[in-house]
C-alpha cells in the first residue's frame, strides 16, 4: 500500500475526515506486487450516536433507507445509495443540523455499485 496519501481530490473522505481515500501512487506506477485502488470507494451512510433526532432527515432521503430506530435514526444500507441516482450530494448529510451522518466504513461501496443499487430500487 502507498506509505503516503495524495492531496484530497475529492470531498469523499472516511468518516474521520482525516485519510483521502486515492492512493499516491499514479494509475499503473505501484511496486511489484502493491495494488493501487483505482475507483474513489463509496460508502453507505449511517447515523451515529451524536443523533439528537430532530427528524430533519429521514423526509430528505428518497430512497426511505432513514427510518427510527430504538434511540436515534438509523439508515438502511440495502436503500442508501448516497443519494446516487437523485442528486450529487446526499440529501440527509446537507440538512443534518449536528454532521451525524458519516459514511459507514463497514460499508465499501463504489460510485457503480450505488448507481447499480439506485437501479435496482427505482425499477421495483
Amino acid at each position: 500500500m502507498c506509505p503516503r496519501w495524495c492531496p484530497p481530490r475529492s470531498p469523499r473522505r472516511w468518516p474521520s475526515a482525516s485519510t483521502p481515500l486515492e492512493p499516491h501512487h499514479p494509475r499503473g506506477t505501484a511496486a511489484a506486487g502493491e495494488s493501487v485502488i483505482h475507483e474513489v470507494i463509496a460508502m453507505s451512510l449511517m447515523i451515529t450516536d451524536e443523533c439528537i433526532n430532530c427528524d430533519v432527515c429521514e423526509p430528505e432521503c428518497p430512497n426511505d433507507a432513514i427510518s427510527p430506530g430504538e434511540e436515534i435514526y438509523v439508515i438502511d444500507p440495502g436503500l442508501c445509495t448516497e443519494c446516487v441516482g437523485h442528486f450529487d450530494e446526499p440529501q440527509c448529510q446537507q440538512v443534518c443540523p449536528v454532521d451525524c451522518i458519516p459514511l459507514d466504513p463497514n460499508r465499501p461501496e463504489t460510485k457503480e455499485q450505488l448507481l447499480k443499487k439506485y437501479h435496482l430500487i427505482t425499477a421495483a
